[in-house]
Protein backbone atom coordinates (compact mmCIF):
# COMPACT_ATOMS: atom_id res chain seq x y z
CA UNK A 1 0.00 0.00 0.00
CA UNK A 2 1.35 3.58 -1.00
CA UNK A 3 1.72 6.32 1.23
CA UNK A 4 1.17 9.70 0.43
CA UNK A 5 2.89 12.72 2.32
CA UNK A 6 0.84 15.85 2.44
CA UNK A 7 1.05 18.95 4.84
CA UNK A 8 -1.46 21.31 6.26
CA UNK A 9 -0.79 25.19 8.04
CA UNK A 10 -3.67 26.96 10.10
CA UNK A 11 -3.45 30.56 10.27
CA UNK A 12 -4.86 31.71 13.80
CA UNK A 13 -4.79 35.41 14.75
CA UNK A 14 -2.30 34.12 17.64
CA UNK A 15 -0.54 31.39 16.31
CA UNK A 16 0.58 29.28 13.03
CA UNK A 17 0.25 25.72 12.91
CA UNK A 18 1.39 23.56 10.47
CA UNK A 19 1.59 19.36 10.16
CA UNK A 20 2.70 17.01 8.24
CA UNK A 21 0.73 13.42 7.65
CA UNK A 22 1.01 10.27 5.57
CA UNK A 23 -1.96 9.08 3.57
CA UNK A 24 -2.28 5.75 2.33
CA UNK A 25 -4.67 4.43 -0.03
CA UNK A 26 -7.56 3.64 2.17
CA UNK A 27 -7.54 7.48 3.15
CA UNK A 28 -6.04 6.58 6.49
CA UNK A 29 -4.14 9.51 8.68
CA UNK A 30 -1.05 8.70 10.14
CA UNK A 31 0.05 12.30 11.35
CA UNK A 32 4.25 12.66 11.31
CA UNK A 33 4.46 15.78 13.15
CA UNK A 34 3.51 19.06 14.24
CA UNK A 35 5.34 22.31 14.28
CA UNK A 36 3.69 26.42 15.60
CA UNK A 37 5.27 29.28 15.82
CA UNK A 38 3.45 32.91 17.11
CA UNK A 39 1.84 35.20 14.82
CA UNK A 40 3.37 38.30 16.70
CA UNK A 41 0.94 40.33 15.12
CA UNK A 42 1.01 39.52 11.71
CA UNK A 43 -2.30 38.30 11.65
CA UNK A 44 -5.36 40.01 13.39
CA UNK A 45 -8.74 38.72 13.21
CA UNK A 46 -7.71 35.94 10.46
CA UNK A 47 -6.22 38.79 8.09
CA UNK A 48 -2.53 39.01 6.54
CA UNK A 49 -1.67 41.95 8.20
CA UNK A 50 2.79 41.66 6.92
CA UNK A 51 2.99 39.87 4.15
CA UNK A 52 7.22 39.80 4.65
CA UNK A 53 6.44 39.01 8.17
CA UNK A 54 3.59 36.00 7.38
CA UNK A 55 6.00 34.69 4.50
CA UNK A 56 8.61 34.25 7.18
CA UNK A 57 7.07 32.49 9.84
CA UNK A 58 5.88 30.37 6.84
CA UNK A 59 8.82 29.36 5.67
CA UNK A 60 10.29 29.27 9.19
CA UNK A 61 7.67 26.33 10.20
CA UNK A 62 7.93 24.17 7.08
CA UNK A 63 11.82 24.06 7.43
CA UNK A 64 11.24 22.66 10.79
CA UNK A 65 8.56 20.20 9.80
CA UNK A 66 11.12 19.06 6.79
CA UNK A 67 13.84 18.44 9.21
CA UNK A 68 11.48 16.45 11.55
CA UNK A 69 11.02 14.69 8.80
CA UNK A 70 14.08 13.91 7.09
CA UNK A 71 15.07 11.35 9.92
CA UNK A 72 12.11 9.25 8.26
CA UNK A 73 13.69 9.63 5.02
CA UNK A 74 11.17 12.20 3.52
CA UNK A 75 11.85 15.15 1.43
CA UNK A 76 11.41 18.76 1.62
CA UNK A 77 8.05 20.33 2.08
CA UNK A 78 7.42 22.80 -0.76
CA UNK A 79 3.62 22.59 -0.80
CA UNK A 80 0.76 22.56 1.69
CA UNK A 81 -3.19 23.00 1.71
CA UNK A 82 -3.94 26.32 3.66
CA UNK A 83 -6.71 26.92 6.33
CA UNK A 84 -8.21 29.98 7.12
CA UNK A 85 -10.83 31.56 9.16
CA UNK A 86 -11.28 35.68 9.31
CA UNK A 87 -14.20 37.79 10.30
CA UNK A 88 -15.75 37.95 7.24
CA UNK A 89 -16.34 34.43 7.11
CA UNK A 90 -20.48 33.59 6.62
CA UNK A 91 -22.70 30.83 5.18
CA UNK A 92 -25.44 31.99 2.83
CA UNK A 93 -27.84 30.20 1.56
CA UNK A 94 -27.88 29.15 -2.33
CA UNK A 95 -30.75 27.11 -4.10
CA UNK A 96 -29.53 25.80 -7.54
CA UNK A 97 -31.89 23.70 -9.43
CA UNK A 98 -31.85 21.66 -12.94
CA UNK A 99 -34.77 19.91 -14.74
CA UNK A 100 -35.02 16.13 -13.84
CA UNK A 101 -35.94 13.78 -16.49
CA UNK A 102 -39.42 12.05 -16.23
CA UNK A 103 -38.07 9.16 -14.05
CA UNK A 104 -37.62 11.49 -11.16
CA UNK A 105 -34.49 9.38 -10.16
CA UNK A 106 -31.91 11.66 -8.88
CA UNK A 107 -28.58 10.59 -9.50
CA UNK A 108 -24.89 11.50 -8.45
CA UNK A 109 -23.96 13.03 -11.64
CA UNK A 110 -27.04 15.45 -10.71
CA UNK A 111 -25.94 16.02 -7.17
CA UNK A 112 -22.53 17.01 -8.85
CA UNK A 113 -24.14 19.41 -11.45
CA UNK A 114 -26.16 21.27 -8.62
CA UNK A 115 -22.92 21.55 -6.72
CA UNK A 116 -20.63 23.01 -9.59
CA UNK A 117 -23.68 25.51 -10.18
CA UNK A 118 -22.87 26.53 -6.92
CA UNK A 119 -19.25 26.70 -6.70
CA UNK A 120 -19.94 28.96 -10.06
CA UNK A 121 -21.89 31.52 -8.60
CA UNK A 122 -20.30 35.28 -8.72
CA UNK A 123 -20.93 36.71 -5.20
CA UNK A 124 -19.32 40.47 -5.67
CA UNK A 125 -16.00 40.91 -3.03
CA UNK A 126 -16.59 37.45 -2.00
CA UNK A 127 -15.12 34.09 -2.69
CA UNK A 128 -16.46 30.40 -2.47
CA UNK A 129 -14.35 28.20 0.26
CA UNK A 130 -16.87 25.50 0.82
CA UNK A 131 -20.15 23.81 0.51
CA UNK A 132 -22.44 22.27 2.94
CA UNK A 133 -25.67 20.44 1.05
CA UNK A 134 -28.65 20.29 3.10
CA UNK A 135 -30.88 18.44 0.96
CA UNK A 136 -32.98 18.82 -2.24
CA UNK A 137 -36.00 17.83 -3.36
CA UNK A 138 -38.23 17.50 -6.98
CA UNK A 139 -41.42 19.59 -7.57
CA UNK A 140 -42.67 19.57 -11.17
CA UNK A 141 -39.60 17.82 -12.88
CA UNK A 142 -37.13 20.78 -11.12
CA UNK A 143 -34.61 19.58 -9.00
CA UNK A 144 -33.63 22.35 -6.43
CA UNK A 145 -30.89 21.58 -3.53
CA UNK A 146 -30.39 23.68 -0.46
CA UNK A 147 -26.87 24.63 -0.09
CA UNK A 148 -24.82 26.87 2.69
CA UNK A 149 -22.27 28.27 0.56
CA UNK A 150 -19.23 29.21 2.93
CA UNK A 151 -17.71 32.58 1.46
CA UNK A 152 -15.23 35.27 2.70
CA UNK A 153 -14.08 38.11 1.64
CA UNK A 154 -12.08 38.29 -1.26
CA UNK A 155 -8.69 40.45 0.21
CA UNK A 156 -9.00 37.40 3.12
CA UNK A 157 -7.39 35.10 0.66
CA UNK A 158 -5.33 37.42 -1.10
CA UNK A 159 -3.54 37.78 1.76
CA UNK A 160 -2.81 34.27 2.47
CA UNK A 161 -1.48 33.65 -0.90
CA UNK A 162 1.09 36.40 -1.44
CA UNK A 163 2.53 35.12 1.76
CA UNK A 164 2.64 31.93 0.62
CA UNK A 165 4.35 32.97 -2.80
CA UNK A 166 6.36 35.34 -0.96
CA UNK A 167 7.74 32.37 0.64
CA UNK A 168 7.92 30.09 -1.98
CA UNK A 169 5.38 27.75 -0.87
CA UNK A 170 2.88 25.75 -3.34
CA UNK A 171 -0.80 26.21 -1.82
CA UNK A 172 -2.55 22.96 -2.70
CA UNK A 173 -5.75 24.01 -1.61
CA UNK A 174 -7.54 26.68 0.43
CA UNK A 175 -9.87 24.89 3.34
CA UNK A 176 -12.67 26.78 4.97
CA UNK A 177 -11.57 25.39 8.68
CA UNK A 178 -15.17 26.13 10.45
CA UNK A 179 -16.40 23.92 7.87
CA UNK A 180 -14.06 21.10 8.97
CA UNK A 181 -14.11 21.50 12.68
CA UNK A 182 -17.63 20.58 12.44
CA UNK A 183 -16.71 16.68 11.91
CA UNK A 184 -16.40 17.17 15.86
CA UNK A 185 -19.77 16.45 16.30
CA UNK A 186 -21.25 13.27 15.79
CA UNK A 187 -24.22 12.60 13.66
CA UNK A 188 -26.58 12.01 15.96
CA UNK A 189 -26.00 15.65 17.26
CA UNK A 190 -26.28 17.17 14.01
CA UNK A 191 -29.62 15.35 13.28
CA UNK A 192 -30.53 16.76 17.15
CA UNK A 193 -29.26 19.82 16.70
CA UNK A 194 -26.35 21.01 18.27
CA UNK A 195 -24.11 24.81 18.36
CA UNK A 196 -20.75 24.46 17.36
CA UNK A 197 -18.36 27.08 18.99
CA UNK A 198 -14.59 27.73 18.25
CA UNK A 199 -13.50 30.40 20.52
CA UNK A 200 -9.87 31.80 19.54
CA UNK A 201 -7.78 34.02 20.09
CA UNK A 202 -9.54 37.00 18.30
CA UNK A 203 -12.17 35.00 16.94
CA UNK A 204 -15.64 33.50 17.57
CA UNK A 205 -17.09 30.91 15.12
CA UNK A 206 -20.37 30.26 15.91
CA UNK A 207 -21.89 27.02 13.72
CA UNK A 208 -25.67 26.02 14.45
CA UNK A 209 -26.34 22.28 12.92
CA UNK A 210 -29.70 20.79 12.87
CA UNK A 211 -31.20 17.65 10.64
CA UNK A 212 -27.97 16.45 10.30
CA UNK A 213 -26.49 19.80 8.54
CA UNK A 214 -25.01 22.71 8.94
CA UNK A 215 -27.55 25.46 8.96
CA UNK A 216 -25.73 28.90 9.92
CA UNK A 217 -22.17 30.15 10.15
CA UNK A 218 -20.64 33.23 11.62
CA UNK A 219 -17.42 34.67 12.87
CA UNK A 220 -17.75 37.37 15.44
CA UNK A 221 -14.40 39.38 16.12
CA UNK A 222 -14.28 38.69 19.82
CA UNK A 223 -12.16 35.71 21.34
CA UNK A 224 -9.59 35.30 24.25
CA UNK A 225 -8.10 38.02 23.48
CA UNK A 226 -10.41 40.35 24.20
CA UNK A 227 -9.98 39.45 28.38
CA UNK A 228 -6.50 39.37 27.84
CA UNK A 229 -6.94 43.09 26.96
CA UNK A 230 -9.29 43.63 29.70
CA UNK A 231 -6.65 42.38 32.43
CA UNK A 232 -3.94 43.84 30.92
CA UNK A 233 -5.39 47.65 31.35
CA UNK A 234 -4.51 46.94 34.66
CA UNK A 235 -1.40 48.41 34.13
CA UNK A 236 -0.05 44.76 33.46
CA UNK A 237 2.07 43.46 30.49
CA UNK A 238 -0.34 41.25 28.18
CA UNK A 239 2.52 38.11 28.58
CA UNK A 240 1.33 39.04 32.52
CA UNK A 241 -2.22 39.37 32.11
CA UNK A 242 -2.46 36.38 30.20
CA UNK A 243 -0.81 33.57 32.76
CA UNK A 244 -2.97 35.62 35.02
CA UNK A 245 -6.19 34.99 33.03
CA UNK A 246 -5.16 31.48 32.54
CA UNK A 247 -3.89 30.94 36.04
CA UNK A 248 -6.36 32.72 38.53
CA UNK A 249 -9.25 34.08 36.41
CA UNK A 250 -12.98 31.73 36.40
CA UNK A 251 -15.36 32.94 34.45
CA UNK A 252 -18.14 31.95 36.21
CA UNK A 253 -17.78 34.32 38.96
CA UNK A 254 -17.40 31.51 41.89
CA UNK A 255 -16.95 32.68 45.47
CA UNK A 256 -13.44 32.57 46.04
CA UNK A 257 -12.31 30.47 49.38
CA UNK A 258 -9.87 31.46 52.12
CA UNK A 259 -7.31 29.56 51.60
CA UNK A 260 -7.36 30.37 47.79
CA UNK A 261 -7.27 33.98 48.48
CA UNK A 262 -4.92 33.73 50.44
CA UNK A 263 -2.36 32.32 47.81
CA UNK A 264 -3.78 34.50 45.41
CA UNK A 265 -2.95 37.58 46.84
CA UNK A 266 0.74 36.60 46.77
CA UNK A 267 0.53 35.66 43.22
CA UNK A 268 -1.76 38.04 41.43
CA UNK A 269 -1.70 41.72 41.77
CA UNK A 270 -5.30 41.98 41.13
CA UNK A 271 -8.07 41.32 43.86
CA UNK A 272 -9.44 37.47 42.41
CA UNK A 273 -13.10 39.14 43.11
CA UNK A 274 -12.32 42.14 40.49
CA UNK A 275 -10.27 39.63 38.10
CA UNK A 276 -13.48 37.20 38.06
CA UNK A 277 -15.72 40.12 37.19
CA UNK A 278 -13.45 41.16 34.40
CA UNK A 279 -13.59 37.73 32.96
CA UNK A 280 -16.69 36.74 33.43
CA UNK A 281 -17.61 40.52 32.05
CA UNK A 282 -15.91 39.89 28.62
CA UNK A 283 -17.40 36.28 28.04
CA UNK A 284 -20.94 36.84 28.65
CA UNK A 285 -20.65 39.89 26.33
CA UNK A 286 -19.37 36.66 23.78
CA UNK A 287 -22.23 34.70 24.90
CA UNK A 288 -24.81 37.61 24.58
CA UNK A 289 -23.43 37.62 20.48
CA UNK A 290 -23.73 34.12 20.45
CA UNK A 291 -27.07 33.89 21.48
CA UNK A 292 -28.00 36.46 19.04
CA UNK A 293 -26.66 34.07 16.08
CA UNK A 294 -28.57 31.05 17.58
CA UNK A 295 -31.82 33.52 17.08
CA UNK A 296 -31.16 34.83 13.74
CA UNK A 297 -30.64 31.13 12.48
CA UNK A 298 -34.28 30.05 12.97
CA UNK A 299 -33.15 27.20 15.73
CA UNK A 300 -33.39 28.40 18.90
CA UNK A 301 -35.15 25.82 20.97
CA UNK A 302 -34.67 23.33 18.94
CA UNK A 303 -30.48 22.48 19.45
CA UNK A 304 -30.95 19.22 21.76
CA UNK A 305 -27.87 18.09 21.53
CA UNK A 306 -26.47 21.52 23.46
CA UNK A 307 -23.19 22.97 22.95
CA UNK A 308 -19.83 21.80 22.20
CA UNK A 309 -17.02 24.56 22.60
CA UNK A 310 -13.56 24.15 20.77
CA UNK A 311 -10.39 26.27 20.18
CA UNK A 312 -7.30 27.87 22.31
CA UNK A 313 -9.62 30.05 24.56
CA UNK A 314 -12.32 27.04 25.30
CA UNK A 315 -10.61 25.31 28.35
CA UNK A 316 -11.43 28.86 30.14
CA UNK A 317 -12.37 28.04 33.78
CA UNK A 318 -15.95 28.69 34.43
CA UNK A 319 -16.85 28.62 30.96
CA UNK A 320 -19.04 26.21 30.49
CA UNK A 321 -20.82 27.41 34.06
CA UNK A 322 -21.45 30.46 32.44
CA UNK A 323 -22.38 29.62 29.09
CA UNK A 324 -24.95 27.06 30.04
CA UNK A 325 -26.78 30.23 31.99
CA UNK A 326 -26.62 32.62 29.09
CA UNK A 327 -27.37 30.37 26.65
CA UNK A 328 -30.21 28.44 28.61
CA UNK A 329 -28.40 24.77 28.03
CA UNK A 330 -28.03 22.33 30.25
CA UNK A 331 -25.54 20.01 28.35
CA UNK A 332 -22.30 22.27 27.20
CA UNK A 333 -18.61 20.46 26.60
CA UNK A 334 -15.28 21.23 25.60
CA UNK A 335 -14.02 18.91 22.78
CA UNK A 336 -11.24 18.29 20.18
CA UNK A 337 -10.86 16.46 17.14
CA UNK A 338 -11.74 13.21 18.10
CA UNK A 339 -11.08 11.36 14.02
CA UNK A 340 -7.04 12.02 13.92
CA UNK A 341 -5.22 11.82 16.40
CA UNK A 342 -1.11 12.57 17.37
CA UNK A 343 0.12 11.92 20.89
CA UNK A 344 -2.33 14.04 23.35
CA UNK A 345 -3.41 16.23 20.79
CA UNK A 346 -7.47 14.69 21.43
CA UNK A 347 -7.20 16.72 24.65
CA UNK A 348 -5.79 20.25 22.48
CA UNK A 349 -8.91 22.06 21.38
CA UNK A 350 -6.32 24.71 20.03
CA UNK A 351 -5.47 22.07 17.25
CA UNK A 352 -8.63 20.70 16.20
CA UNK A 353 -9.06 23.00 13.04
CA UNK A 354 -5.70 22.24 11.89
CA UNK A 355 -6.39 18.01 12.98
CA UNK A 356 -9.76 18.22 10.97
CA UNK A 357 -7.83 19.80 8.07
CA UNK A 358 -6.47 16.76 7.35
CA UNK A 359 -8.57 14.13 6.46
CA UNK A 360 -9.42 16.73 3.31
CA UNK A 361 -5.47 16.70 2.51
CA UNK A 362 -4.88 14.38 -0.49
CA UNK A 363 -2.30 15.55 -2.44
CA UNK A 364 1.64 15.51 -2.00
CA UNK A 365 3.28 18.29 -0.37
CA UNK A 366 6.80 16.46 -0.70
CA UNK A 367 9.12 17.70 -3.05
CA UNK A 368 9.59 15.05 -5.80
CA UNK A 369 13.62 13.56 -6.69
CA UNK A 370 12.46 13.23 -10.28
CA UNK A 371 9.35 14.58 -11.51
CA UNK A 372 7.08 12.22 -13.40
CA UNK A 373 7.01 12.83 -16.56
CA UNK A 374 10.96 12.55 -17.02
CA UNK A 375 10.28 8.76 -15.29
CA UNK A 376 9.59 7.31 -18.98
CA UNK A 377 11.74 9.51 -20.84
CA UNK A 378 14.94 8.13 -22.31
CA UNK A 379 17.73 6.94 -20.81
CA UNK A 380 21.08 8.53 -21.79
CA UNK A 381 24.23 7.35 -21.22
CA UNK A 382 26.47 8.58 -18.46
CA UNK A 383 29.11 10.49 -19.73
CA UNK A 384 32.73 8.93 -19.30
CA UNK A 385 34.37 10.66 -16.43
CA UNK A 386 37.12 12.87 -17.19
CA UNK A 387 40.92 11.00 -15.83
CA UNK A 388 41.84 12.70 -12.86
CA UNK A 389 45.16 14.36 -12.90
CA UNK A 390 47.81 14.28 -10.86
CA UNK A 391 48.99 17.79 -9.44
CA UNK A 392 52.14 18.63 -11.02
CA UNK A 393 54.96 18.44 -8.46
CA UNK A 394 57.62 20.73 -8.62
CA UNK A 395 60.67 20.30 -10.69
CA UNK A 396 63.24 18.15 -8.45
CA UNK A 397 67.06 17.90 -8.97
CA UNK A 398 69.26 14.55 -8.15
CA UNK A 399 72.26 15.19 -6.35
CA UNK A 400 75.78 13.58 -6.67
CA UNK A 401 73.92 10.01 -5.59
CA UNK A 402 71.43 9.79 -7.95
CA UNK A 403 68.41 10.78 -5.00
CA UNK A 404 66.57 13.26 -6.13
CA UNK A 405 65.09 15.90 -3.86
CA UNK A 406 62.16 19.10 -3.99
CA UNK A 407 63.16 22.40 -4.56
CA UNK A 408 61.91 23.65 -0.79
CA UNK A 409 62.50 25.79 1.69
CA UNK A 410 64.81 24.36 4.32
CA UNK A 411 61.63 24.61 6.81
CA UNK A 412 59.80 22.40 4.95
CA UNK A 413 62.84 19.89 3.77
CA UNK A 414 61.58 17.37 6.04
CA UNK A 415 58.20 17.37 5.28
CA UNK A 416 58.81 17.48 1.72
CA UNK A 417 61.66 14.20 2.19
CA UNK A 418 58.99 12.18 3.93
CA UNK A 419 55.93 13.20 1.64
CA UNK A 420 58.62 11.52 -1.46
CA UNK A 421 59.40 8.69 0.62
CA UNK A 422 55.70 7.71 0.74
CA UNK A 423 54.06 9.42 -2.55
CA UNK A 424 54.03 5.77 -4.26
CA UNK A 425 52.61 3.79 -1.08
CA UNK A 426 48.66 2.44 -1.87
CA UNK A 427 46.11 4.33 0.56
CA UNK A 428 43.84 1.48 2.06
Amino acid sequence: MTKTLTAAIQFGSSRISAAAAWIDDDGNCEVAAIESTPTDGCIRHGYVMAVDDTAVRIKSLLQKLSNRLKAQGSGQITAAYVGICGMSMRSMEHHPSLVADESGEVTQEMIEALREQSMQLTVPGYEILGISSCGHFIQDQQLTAHHQLIIAESRLCQGYRAAMEKAKIRIAGIIATPLMVGDILTNEEKQNGCLLVNLGAQLTTVSVYAQGSLRKLTVLPLGGDSVTADIASNGLSRFDAENIKQNWSDASRMAVTESTASTAIMACPIPIKELNVITASRYEEIAINIMAQVEKSGYKGMLNAGCVLTGGASLQKGLTSLLSKRLDMSHISTRSCNTIRYGSSERKPHLSSLMSMLKVCTESCEQSAQPAADQHAEQKPAPTPKPKTEPKRPEKKADSSGITFSRRTAAAGIRGFFDDLFSGIDEN
